[in-house]
């Protein structure tokens, strides 16, 4: 089994019409929101989101070789 940690980069970016969009490329998560506090608020779903599925995948994965 293998772990690898780095660092991990999120970008905030004001777009042309004044809304927000947050992005970390290396996971694969973004959002996007009117406003800086909705976009930091629905960057934070999206990662625990996407965090929820990478440990139900992981859990399976342990639980296949544990067998």
């Amino acid at each position: 089994m293998s772990v690898k940690i780095r660092n991990l980069q999120t970008k905030v970016i004001k777009e042309k019409d004044g809304t927000y969009a947050i992005a970390c490329s290396a996971l694969g998560v973004y959002s996007v929101g009117k406003t800086l506090k909705e976009a930091k608020k629905s960057f934070e779903q999206a990662l625990d989101l996407h965090l929820s599925v990478l440990r139900e995948r992981a859990v399976k994965e342990i639980e296949a070789v544990a067998v």
